[in-house]
């Protein structure tokens, strides 16, 4: 191998599995057997510069790559958690060989546990088109001296929206301890986990919902995906209510990955219960959602997963021609990146770089196609428990222009 596989040993520790301990029982079954997708992708780069890396986003313009670094605490905790206000973001400039330079390494600082990040496609008056929104302040969370935050109003999860140039914090929407959303839900939002718009500029994002149990009382714990309208996220970040207030379906499994398909246009949402025991009918599933499904009595009739039976899954994407990556992340199964061809079933993505290569806890992927057709896909690699050196990893890789023609074979 390239490289030694170090894969997750537990996603989020004992602390996930407080949704096993609310009287529901883990969800035994192996993960179905995956054969290769026929197109490999190539190994560009691996960059060692991150603490623990977990969400990457190409700007609008695919000059640039922001990275979210989430700074588990590691070894100065005895429990997985998201380091309290030591979380930032890098940005980095695409070269021309399709490798990344940093341009500035905390770009952004004083975040805590920043996950996924989405592109806004349509402008606000607040915040203009191009504007990326990133998510942070999630639960489980740790002091500094590695002890888990207890005080509920400490729970200040958020979307944040900054210029992608200077960095600029333009403004946010609160939705945490004491926000619109723990009045609509009863219960704020634990763990905003990936965040993807449809082409109208409404927001989808997830509540994996982990680590409500650390707080005293704790928190209920409502997995699922929610829905912004556009003209609601100018009210919201201004502390308003909006005329059309955040809609929300629930979803069983901790759901983890969100992205808008440019197919279909369709929200997809996977997974990832499993990585820690986690109740999961689905095994590690991927829905698909419509705008419709989120109003009125529709918002209550989850939909079968279009598949199901992968582990533990994370990240989500989708190439230019539609094609739907998932990273899985589940310890006792390969790590891996799957790929679904729009309508098919998933196939795992074989990485080469003059020999196999493996994945170590693949996160929020990004990717992007470049002048020659060809596609460039970010990996962060997010070590969680691992010491706070600095070194964790981000894979780029290079997927052949004629990748999505491999879907008709």
């Amino acid at each position: 191998m390239l490289r030694r596989c170090a894969l997750l040993s537990g996603l989020l520790g004992a602390t996930a599995l407080s949704g096993v301990a609310q009287g529901q029982q883990a969800t035994e079954g192996e993960p179905k057997q995956v054969e290769a997708f026929p197109v490999a992708a190539e190994v560009v780069q691996v960059i060692k510069q991150f603490d623990n890396p977990e969400g990457a986003l190409f700007s609008a313009d695919g000059a640039h790559v922001f990275i979210s670094n989430a700074a588990e605490i590691g070894d100065r905790g005895e429990q997985f958690g998201w380091t309290e206000g030591e979380g930032y973001i890098s940005k980095l400039e695409v070269q021309q060989d399709g490798t990344l330079e940093m341009v500035e390494e905390r770009l952004i600082e004083g975040l805590t546990g920043p996950l996924g990040m989405a592109v806004l496609p349509v402008g606000t008056q607040k915040f203009p088109q191009g504007t990326i929104f990133a998510l942070t302040g999630s639960a489980p969370m740790a002091d500094a001296q590695g002890q888990p935050v207890k005080e509920r109003g400490r729970l200040q999860s958020k979307i944040i929206g900054f210029d992608p140039q200077s960095g600029e914090v333009l403004g946010e929407i609160a939705t945490g301890h004491d926000s619109a959303f723990e009045e609509i839900n009863d219960s704020p939002v634990l763990l905003i986990n990936a965040i993807g718009f449809d082409g109208e500029g409404n927001a989808y994002f997830a509540d994996t919902a982990f680590g409500g149990d650390q707080f005293e009382p704790p928190f209920a714990l409502k997995g699922g995906i929610w829905m912004i309208a556009h003209g609601a996220i100018d009210a919201l970040a201004e502390g308003q209510t909006p005329e059309e207030q955040p809609r929300f379906i629930a979803i069983p499994g901790n759901p983890d990955g969100v992205e808008v398909s440019p197919e279909d246009g369709r929200i997809y949402v996977n997974t990832v219960g499993p990585v820690a025991g986690a109740p999961d009918p689905a095994n590690g599933g991927i829905y698909a959602l419509s705008k419709e499904d989120f109003a009125g009595e529709a918002a209550t009739k989850l939909p079968p997963p279009v598949d199901q039976g992968l582990g533990a899954l994370d990240g989500l994407d989708f190439t230019a021609g539609g094609a739907m990556l998932n990273t899985q992340i589940k310890e006792d199964v390969d790590a891996a990146i799957y790929v679904n061809c729009p309508g098919q079933q998933a196939k795992k993505l074989e990485i080469r770089n003059g020999e196999q290569t493996e994945l170590a806890g693949p996160a929020d992927l990004a990717v992007h196609r470049v002048e020659d057709g060809e596609q460039l896909v970010v990996v962060p690699e997010l070590m969680n428990r691992s010491p706070n050196t600095g070194d964790n990893e981000v894979t780029v890789l290079r997927l052949p222009a004629d990748f999505e023609q491999a879907c008709s074979r």
